[in-house]
């Protein structure tokens, strides 16, 4: 159970980090730039979400070879999962740089000749981390049931490299059940790392969240 709790929980981790990093980047050009530049990323944003995510995932993780070595597969799930997760990020960070473009610290910044990457690195991400942390923290229990989804699915970590997933698969048969409840344990476990992250996501965002009333 603790070995798969590793490739589980880092596998949302490490997701989510990429994800972070391309939904931030990302919407804040598109938030920032505006015109040309918004509309494209925007219209490749709705692309993504057009597709049913687990559908999507199941194709892409069914062409992953299945006689590469464990961390190639390890690595390829973490870059499809991280793939399609950054667009919400993405759109969220756009609507809070649209708000911010015209305000006081960026125009300063401008008219004493910062480029544009400086005022977009130095000045609009900090601006908006506290909102990234924010999501990045409940995106991660998106990212443990996708990969446990996948696994157990067959699609995602496959033995002898185990998974929270991986485990749940010889629980598949209702007859195995009857026999060995114990095997459904790896549920209690996802289910427990989700509810946990979802708590800490909604107490950052409401620490976070200058209009919230303190209790």
């Amino acid at each position: 159970m603790f070995y798969g709790a590793r490739v589980s929980l880092t596998i949302g981790l490490v997701g989510v980090l990429v994800s972070i990093i391309l939904g931030s980047v990302l919407g804040v050009v598109s938030g920032y730039f505006g015109g040309g530049v918004d509309e494209l990323i925007q219209r490749m944003i709705e692309i993504l979400r057009a597709f049913p995510q687990i559908p999507l995932w199941m194709a892409l993780s069914a062409a992953i070879p299945p006689d590469i070595d464990q961390l190639r597969t390890y690595f390829m799930i973490t870059l499809i999962l991280s793939f399609l997760g950054w667009t919400s990020l993405a759109r969220q960070i756009r609507g809070r740089v649209l708000s911010l473009r015209n305000e006081e610290f960026v125009l300063s910044a401008r008219l004493m000749g910062a480029s544009h990457t400086r005022v977009i690195f130095r000045h609009l991400i900090p601006a908006v981390l506290g909102h990234i942390i924010v999501i990045g923290t409940i995106a991660i229990p998106q990212m443990i049931l996708a990969e446990s989804s996948l696994s157990f699915l067959n699609l995602g970590i496959r033995p002898p490299m185990t998974s929270w997933g991986v485990l749940l698969q010889d629980g598949r048969s209702l007859t195995t059940l009857y026999y060995y409840q114990w095997l459904l344990i790896p549920a209690s476990f996802i289910i427990l790392a989700v509810l946990c992250f979802n708590f800490l996501g909604d107490g950052l965002r409401d620490a976070v969240d200058p209009y919230s009333k303190p209790n």
